[in-house]
């Protein structure tokens, strides 16, 4: 019983470790940035989809643009990255308006054997005490 005490304890501690890093409800927009920069940059969408709004407004270059489901959104944000390696991303500038804080950057992508710069926009709207993000174009 001790071993299987400890052994559940060093499984949970790393998980909570994680989630204390996550924006919690009232946090500064910035740290909503930090993830979704981070998960760009890796192409790893999970490491920004619990900021996806209910609905989010999504337009991908030379691919789908509307408005979507948060589920929806991470598919083809997801089948996005598939077939697109990020070789790197930063926002170059966060507009710091309290309402709809916005982000702009350029992304390097290797499409297909050939090198290509992507602009990146996501803005971010409060839903429920929590920031979210409501829009993301990648062009």
């Amino acid at each position: 019983m001790k071993l299987f005490t400890i052994g559940l304890l060093l499984i949970c501690v790393p998980v909570g470790l994680a989630q204390e890093k996550r924006a919690k409800p009232g946090e500064d927009f910035r740290i909503v940035f930090e993830e979704i920069e981070h998960g760009v940059e890796t192409g790893n969408v999970g490491a920004f989809s619990s900021h996806l709004a209910t609905q989010v407004q999504v337009s991908l270059k030379e691919s789908e643009s509307g408005y979507y489901s948060s589920s929806h959104a991470y598919y083809l944000l997801e089948n996005f990255f598939k077939t697109r390696k990020v070789v790197s991303f930063s926002f170059a500038s966060v507009g710091e308006m309290e309402t709809t804080p916005y982000g702009v950057g350029t992304a390097m992508l290797n499409t297909k054997g050939m090198r290509e710069a992507v602009q990146v926009y996501v803005a971010l709207m409060k839903s429920d005490g929590r920031w979210v993000i409501s829009e993301i174009n990648i062009y």
